[in-house]
């Protein structure tokens, strides 16, 4: 078969999931394409490919273009199956029964992905694959047969990079994305891994990692085959504990692949000898989120059970070796105000945090937080009105428009005190009041730009390549920080 995968952009993280799709196809001989909707020339490429098949994964906020865009597919080429995956889909499988896909597939993909295709192909039924839901199985009530969550993670495919390196940006991008696990053992109430294990609750390990041969063999093969300078471990944590897989990871690493790293981490599990191996396989920057600054925030309504004498320990811990941090920190909570917003602010400033993105909080689907905030009055549950990005105006309806204001520019500027933090005076009792979300965003925008290229991802650029990034990046925050506007008909239309 002919199959199309469409993503709404591309930004400077690999669609790992797409990937890993498209080598599982392509394990079965069907062919694949990729098409980006904010090139707008999603009906062309209909026309001239003719796929068989077409398949979107959804985050909540991108949903709705998924949606659009199935619906231009199926008036353009009828015939075309459809199907749709992700978060969006895992916790909102109701769209099957709204909407004209095909199929959708609810939690992971990687077993249930190869058995459609060979129903699909061989025009044989579908509707009894684990983890498949069609408008004939589902009845919107019944929970879905899921099959157990992958415990070998070795016998996946290499990533099918070329679907997006030979068509997009990332090709000449030269930092390269990469996991080497599954799954996150916590109960932060903001993300959906809690509600993504109970979905699995008896299923299947919380958490499955890669051995580190099976980790070295793809990066070899990404590092032979792609201009590559950085890679960014995108784990939702990259080391639990200090083990003989780090001790592994950490010799050969260094003595086999030899590039900087950025990986993922919580502040309550670092150690130094944890960070000592990983500086010594190469890290150059590490995340840990802070969140709040709030105790009862941050542990309360959260839940991420960490004191602020933890956090400080593992900031000062990387400050010691000169290890440049990255940190998100959520404003806007639901029942909070703009003290514990800047309060959240004075706890980076005090971990000396090298860059740090302050988004608004959104509730997304079944997550604990957004019940909450339905729960409380504070949100309609309408999530399809909420905007791709985090870092747009409050959905929620507790903040008034000029306490919104006051969040969106000190989300902006918190990143400028971070560079300059003798400003932070300046900010708070001052430059947030005023109407100048505009400047304030081109502010942030450059010195992301700086942080980010030359303390968090440290690579090399020629000229050419810096003005076009610029450029390029300069649209994808813009878009982030606009009002959204959707239509149907803006599919078709270039950003």
């Amino acid at each position: 078969m002919k199959i199309l995968f469409v993503i709404k952009d591309i930004e400077y993280i690999d669609p790992m999931g797409l990937m890993l799709l498209s080598a599982l196809a392509k394990e079965q001989g069907h062919e694949t394409k990729l098409n980006v909707l904010s090139n707008g020339d999603l009906a062309s490429c209909i026309k001239t490919y003719k796929p068989d098949m077409a398949a979107f994964s959804a985050k909540t906020g991108e949903h709705k273009y998924y949606i659009a865009a199935n619906s231009a597919i199926k008036k353009l080429k009828p015939d075309t199956f459809t199907v749709i995956g992700g978060p969006h889909a895992t916790f909102f499988p109701d769209i099957i029964l709204k909407h004209q896909f095909d199929a959708l597939c609810a939690g992971e993909g990687d077993d249930a992905w190869p058995e459609l295709l060979r129903a699909v192909a061989g025009k044989s039924s579908f509707d009894n694959i684990p983890n498949i839901l069609t408008k004939k199985n589902y009845d919107g009530v019944t929970p879905p047969v899921m099959r157990p969550r992958r415990r070998q993670l070795d016998d996946l495919p290499f990533l099918d990079r070329d679907l997006v390196y030979g068509s997009t940006r990332l090709g000449r991008f030269p930092m390269r994305s990469f996991m080497v696990s599954r799954g996150c053992p916590y109960k932060c109430t903001y993300c959906f891994n809690h509600k993504y294990n109970m979905l699995y609750k008896g299923n299947g390990p919380l958490h499955s990692r890669m051995s580190v041969d099976r980790v070295i063999s793809e990066l070899k093969l990404i590092k032979s085959k792609y201009p590559t300078q950085f890679i960014k471990f995108y784990d939702d944590i990259f080391v639990m504990e200090d083990d003989q897989w780090l001790d592994d990871f950490s010799a050969k690493y260094s003595r086999e692949i030899g590039l900087p790293f950025h990986c993922l981490m919580r502040a309550n599990l670092l150690t130094e000898s944890i960070l000592i191996k990983l500086k010594k396989a190469g890290l150059a920057s590490l995340s840990m989120s802070i969140e709040s600054g709030n105790d009862r925030v941050r542990n309360e309504l959260l839940k991420r059970n960490m004191s602020k004498e933890t956090m400080i320990k593992a900031f000062d811990l990387c400050a010691k070796h000169n290890v440049p941090t990255f940190s998100n920190t959520i404003f806007a909570i639901p029942s909070t105000s703009l003290a514990e917003d800047i309060e959240s602010l004075d706890i980076n400033l005090r971990c000396k945090v090298t860059f740090g993105e302050f988004p608004i909080f959104f509730p997304y689907p079944k997550t604990e937080l957004a019940e909450y905030a339905i729960k409380s009055g504070y949100f309609d549950g309408d999530f399809d009105k909420l905007h791709m990005s985090y870092q747009s105006n409050s959905p929620l309806n507790c903040f008034t428009p000029s306490e919104k204001l006051l969040q969106r520019n000190l989300s902006l500027l918190s990143t400028l005190c971070l560079w300059k933090p003798s400003l932070r005076n300046l900010v708070v009792n001052r430059l947030i009041k005023l109407p100048l979300t505009g400047l304030y965003f081109i502010v942030y925008f450059f010195i992301k730009a700086y942080l980010v290229k030359y303390r968090i991802y440290p690579m090399k650029f020629t000229l050419i390549n810096t003005v076009r990034g610029i450029y390029e990046s300069f649209v994808l925050e813009k878009f982030k920080h606009t009002d959204e506007i959707f239509t149907e008909k803006g599919l078709d239309t270039k950003r």
